[in-house]
């Protein structure tokens, strides 16, 4: 099994800093490390810890009123760090991307549209892709940005196939956050009996069993994507052909965070 990915986030909006950190805690390819809502609280930790850890999470809309990417990448590259930045904004900013020169920078996204699939990007930029959303790809290619030939595109609001819209919130609040049969059931305004239901027919669309006792092949699921393919043979292995309640809900939280890769 690879070792945890040590992530960091700097974000001054405190919604989306929570939402990050629930995301990088459920997923057990990443440790969160560090949550900073300013440079000067980032570089307080570093100095005082001089940590290491693998991917600082970054929001643009703090550069130009705080500091440079290029600042940042310093106060990284002061303590010997092999840290990576993933740029991450709302809309893509044009003078973003021209600050862009630090060979630590591993991508740049938009947050609407990673969606549920930030492990997924993080552990891509970990193992070495450049990743980008459309809305980044989009302004790059208006500007002739010059993209790294590792480039990876990916979209998180991928469609759950079979899934209603309905039984796709349900899947996610369930297995996204973990959720009890009860406290499911309270959120839906359902009977708890019916809440066990629900989740088993989920289970049933998405052939969970199936999948972990061999009747169903995973990949004809979840397409031909080697940079998928990869990762769920990694998860499989580690689940083996387990049908535990926790393990079952691991591989559901994959299947439904899995971003579609556009190229």
């Amino acid at each position: 099994m690879m070792k945890d990915i040590l992530v960091a986030i700097l974000e001054d909006d405190a919604f989306s800093r929570n939402w990050m950190a629930l995301l990088m805690v459920r997923d057990w390819r990443t440790r969160l490390v560090g949550e900073f809502k300013n440079r000067a609280e980032l570089c307080q930790y570093l100095n005082d810890y001089n940590p290491e850890f693998d991917i600082l999470a970054m929001d643009v809309n703090l550069f130009n009123k705080e500091f440079t990417i290029d600042e940042v990448c310093q106060n990284l590259s002061d303590g010997n760090r092999a840290t990576k930045v993933l740029l991450t904004g709302i809309k893509p900013r044009m003078d973003v991307l021209k600050q862009i020169h630090d060979e630590r920078i591993c991508g740049y996204v938009l947050k609407d549209e990673v969606g549920y699939s930030l492990s997924w990007i993080i552990s891509f930029a970990y193992r070495g892709h450049w990743v980008l959303t459309p809305g980044t790809l989009h302004l790059a290619n208006q500007i002739n940005f010059q993209l790294p030939a590792n480039k990876l595109i990916l979209d998180g609001r991928r469609y759950l196939p079979g899934f209603t819209d309905h039984e796709a919130e349900v899947a996610r609040f369930a297995f996204i956050f973990s959720s009890g049969r009860r406290e499911l059931a309270d959120e839906l305004k359902i009977s708890e009996q019916w809440s066990y239901g629900l989740i088993s027919e989920l289970y049933k669309k998405m052939g969970l069993t199936e999948i972990l006792s061999g009747e169903v092949d995973l990949f004809s699921y979840i397409g031909d994507s080697p940079v998928i393919k990869s990762h769920f043979e990694e998860i499989i292995s580690q689940l083996g052909t387990s049908k535990k309640a926790k393990d079952l809900e691991t591989l559901a939280y994959h299947l439904i965070t899995m971003p579609e890769i556009i190229n």
